[in-house]
């Protein structure tokens, strides 16, 4: 008896040690577009996914639940701005895109997903190019 439990616990603390940690819960997409001019523009969109849920059912007023915390429809547009706020410069300074900065064309937040659409401060580069490549508006 003493050996099958110490088994079953060992067990479980295997599975707690290699499982991978939490997802945040955001899908994220960037699309960049370098027009022939040399104009580089994107688009970055992010989602939180199907988890979001009124509170009561078909009333918003009564705030969103995401399984642990509950959160009015103000306090989810701010969360998603901030999250368009720092999220968006980590990911042109981690790929590089936009080397000078970028001015904010426009900006969509939802309840549960946001996306801002951008132009590069500087113009594109061979190496942009070729990294990059050129996206029709349509892409």
């Amino acid at each position: 008896m003493r050996h099958s439990v110490f088994i079953v616990g060992l067990g479980l603390l295997l599975q707690a040690c290699s499982s991978t940690p939490p997802a945040t819960g955001i899908t994220e997409q960037f699309t960049p577009q370098i027009l022939d001019n040399g104009t580089k523009m994107f688009r970055y969109e992010f989602s939180r996914g199907d988890k979001l849920r009124p509170v009561f059912a078909y009333d918003q007023s009564g705030g969103f639940s995401d399984g642990r915390d509950v959160y009015s429809a103000e306090e989810l547009r701010k969360k998603n701005q901030r999250h368009l706020q720092f999220a968006v410069p980590r990911l042109l300074e981690e790929n590089g895109y936009c080397r000078e900065g970028y001015y904010t064309l426009d900006t969509l937040v939802g309840y549960g997903n946001g996306s801002l659409r951008g132009e590069c401060k500087e113009a594109a580069t061979a190496e942009d190019r070729e990294q990059f490549g050129k996206k029709s508006p349509t892409q």
